[in-house]
């Protein structure tokens, strides 16, 4: 069998350690794993030298380019490139894609979609290949929220729309997003397959064994979060936490493993309030020292995240049999059941605030939440599992 794995977005690499790139890569692989022909077509970038950015900043327009953006109003920076996002990337993404096409002929295109580009649709139509898309969140809704309106909004909500009738197969992460693609775009049923994240057990288990030990523990117990620290991960959230918990005189550090835009804000917050000796941050450090981290925890957390994402943190915690505190919303309940794989809460500081308190008195739930969890991420939630899906489905 023979796939071409398509990546239309001219940013979105498969080298780099942040999500979307290990989502492709692993996927990949895993595919490879079980014996198909993978055709990687990724304008993100499939190697180093392709990759246009350092990972995890985005390049800013420098020269003229980068005066207009500051002098220009945002709806119109954000309007032209969106029209340079459809009318001339996408062009050059499907030019590419077609001579993929006719040089592979692969059996299957499966394109990881993304916000106002079609061109994986078009191909797809003209050469009469087979064709699945991956769905990660609700692009126009999300692509607002993220840079403002913008006049090719309609166009984009268009593309979607024809994009999911044409397609063979949608997978989504998350049973939430799949209701919103039939409500907001009318989409057949029985196309939408949910697929959530997964983890790599045997490179994730390979990388604990190589990660240098972390002499992080003192006498209290380590309640830790790794990610990135942005807003809808609800690290500011948890610093208040763990202000109710010190004035209780709760005994337990907080770690915080990762960087982002508000961790020099959280710092200078974390040192006005005295939770100094409570609260200790990383920073961003390399992906390969994650698993030591997580191994010197407790207890693990993810207080907050968005309504329709799969978030990967939380099989990186179950994996290694960690006690997980993580938000009681769709994409969690998915694949986790409230008091069997971890404690399921409310993004507010008493329910928060509760659920480490009661895992800090019951360490014998500690060890039954974590082995519940690891298990049902070893049967069920790898990235073996999601390749197999792609197979089978396409067989059908």
């Amino acid at each position: 069998m023979k796939i071409i794995f398509y990546s239309p977005h001219p940013t979105h690499d498969i080298v780099t350690e942040v999500g979307y790139a290990t989502h492709q890569r692993e996927t990949i692989n895993a595919l490879k794993d079980l014996g198909v022909d993978v055709i990687p077509e990724i304008l993100g970038g499939s190697t180093w030298a392709e990759v246009p950015f350092k990972e995890g900043k985005a390049v800013e327009p420098k020269g003229l380019k980068g005066i207009l953006k500051k002098i220009i109003p945002r709806f119109i920076w954000v309007s032209l490139r969106d029209f340079d996002l459809f009318a001339k990337h996408d062009l050059k993404a499907r030019i590419r894609l077609e001579k993929s096409v006719s040089l592979h002929k692969p059996d299957l295109i499966y394109e990881r979609s993304e916000y106002l580009q079609d061109s994986g649709m078009r191909v797809a139509k003209k050469f009469g290949i087979k064709h699945f898309i991956e769905v990660n969140a609700p692009f126009v809704e999300e692509m607002k929220k993220m840079e403002g309106l913008s006049a090719w909004h309609w166009l984009a909500h268009k593309k979607e729309k024809k994009k999911y009738a044409s397609a063979d197969k949608i997978f989504v992460v998350s049973t939430v997003l799949k209701e919103f693609l039939i409500k907001r775009y009318n989409v057949n049923e029985d196309k939408i397959l949910v697929s959530p994240n997964r983890i790599n057990k045997e490179s994730f288990l390979k990388a604990v064994e190589s990660a240098p030990v972390i002499n992080f523990r003192d006498k209290y117990p380590v309640v830790g979060f790794v990610g990135s620290i942005l807003p809808h991960h609800g690290v500011p959230l948890l610093l208040k936490v763990f202000d109710f918990l010190n004035a209780q005189n709760i005994e337990a550090n907080l770690l915080i493993v990762g960087g982002g835009g508000m961790l020099e804000e959280l710092i200078q917050i974390t040192a006005d309030k005295g939770l100094k000796d409570r609260i200790h941050f990383t920073g961003k450090i390399p992906h390969s020292l994650v698993p030591g981290y997580i191994q010197c925890m407790d207890i693990c957390i993810m207080p907050d995240s968005n309504w329709y994402g799969s978030p990967v943190k939380i099989f990186e915690y179950g994996i290694l049999g960690k006690a997980i505190i993580a938000p009681d919303n769709g994409p969690v309940r998915d694949v986790m059941v409230d008091g069997e794989d971890g404690l399921l809460v409310k993004n507010t500081i008493e329910d928060i605030a509760n659920a480490i308190k009661r895992l800090l008195n019951d360490n014998r739930l500690c060890r039954q939440l974590g082995e519940n969890f690891k298990k049902k991420i070893e049967a069920n939630y790898t990235w073996e599992n999601a390749a197999k899906m792609i197979i089978e489905q396409s067989k059908s």
